[in-house]
This record gives structure tokens, C-alpha cells and sequence, in this order.
């Protein structure tokens, strides 16, 4: 099962079914000191691969249904496929050339629906779509949610998933020798500020 911390460009898609007369919404800007990490490991070691020049443009909505003791979150963010830097640069370019880059130049994370978890106090539990070079996939995933004053809060969490189930092969560099494993995490930290209303 899943962790939460992430980070990506969200485009409000609204998920939940609320009106006005029944449901309290607040929306919160995803700024720019978000950030997402996909991480994994070769046969001869790890590689990060960080997220760079996020511009901060996207939404998450909170959500209070009428009755309901606590929120749920959704929302949609988008990153660029060559936004990444793996700190290495023949890595990093056979990493934008695995995702594809030039053909589907984003990736999306989009939470479907985000809700309180029992098991732990900051916590939410629910359901991400991931959409990495034009396919996509549902995945189950727990995050945490911290407040940082009135007007700020702080989203984290990170789920695995395979390259495979994108249909990609894992990126190779010196003419095969390192070979990147099928496995890997996605980590994300969401920094949001409340919208003006």
C-alpha cells in the first residue's frame, strides 16, 4: 500500500458531485515550491530524478459535503516529461526519452477523490490516476496533509508504480550495461496557499 507526499501542475477537473446548497468548497493554488521525485535503482545504484521549473499554476478544491465531520480533496496537477533532472545528464535525457517526452510532452496526477483515514490524524486515503505518455492508470494512495498557518497547507505523500504499466521500458545508458528496475516511486509535496474569494 501506498504513502503520500506529492507534487505535479493541477488543472481543477471537479470530481465530486456538490452544489452550492450543499457542499462548502475551498480552492487552494498549488504554488511553486512543490515539488515530485520519481525515484528508482540499477543494477549498480539509486537514481532521483527531481522535478524542476514548476510554475505553480494549479488547483486543488476542498471539499465539505453537507453533514460530513471532515473534507475530501481533489484536483489535478501537470508536470512537463523533460521537467525532470536525475543529476546526471545521460540519465536524465534516457529518462525524458523513456517517458517519451517528445510525443506526450506531460504527466498528470490527478486525485480523484482524497478522504479522511482512520488510521492516522493527518492522514487521507483515496484514489490517484496517474497519466504518464499518453496512458493511464488508477492507483489507491494514502497522504498526509498538514496545516501551515490559516492560509497554507502541505500535502505529501508517494505511491510505486511500474514502467510497465505504462507500457515503457525501463531507460538503459552505456549501451545497456545499467539497466534501471521495471519499479519505481513516485514522491510529491504540494505546498498550497488558499485562493482569494
Amino acid at each position: 500500500m501506498a504513502f503520500c507526499l506529492l507534487v505535479v501542475v493541477i488543472n481543477f477537473n471537479p470530481i465530486l458531485s456538490c452544489s452550492a446548497e450543499t457542499c462548502k468548497e475551498t480552492q487552494w493554488l498549488v504554488i511553486g515550491k512543490s515539488w515530485v521525485e520519481i525515484s528508482g535503482t540499477t543494477n549498480i545504484n539509486q537514481f532521483h530524478c527531481l522535478s524542476v521549473n514548476y510554475e505553480g499554476e494549479d488547483t486543488m478544491m476542498e471539499n465539505y459535503p453537507q453533514g460530513a465531520e471532515n473534507p475530501s480533496f481533489s484536483g489535478e496537477i501537470f508536470m512537463k516529461a523533460t521537467g525532470f533532472d536525475c543529476h546526471n545528464s545521460m540519465m536524465t535525457r534516457d529518462f525524458a526519452k523513456t517517458l517519451k517526452a517528445n510525443k506526450f510532452p506531460e504527466i498528470s496526477i490527478r486525485f480523484i477523490e482524497l478522504k479522511k483515514s482512520s488510521s492516522h490524524e493527518n492522514g487521507l486515503f483515496g484514489k490517484v490516476e496517474i497519466t504518464l505518455a499518453g496512458k493511464s492508470n488508477v492507483y489507491t494512495v494514502s497522504c498526509i496533509v498538514k496545516e501551515e498557518g490559516e492560509n497554507h497547507k502541505h500535502l505529501e505523500g508517494s505511491r510505486t508504480f511500474l514502467f510497465s504499466d505504462f507500457g515503457l521500458q525501463p531507460p538503459q545508458k552505456l549501451f545497456g550495461t545499467i539497466k534501471v528496475r521495471d519499479e519505481v516511486s513516485v514522491d510529491f509535496h504540494l505546498k498550497l496557499k488558499k485562493c482569494n474569494t
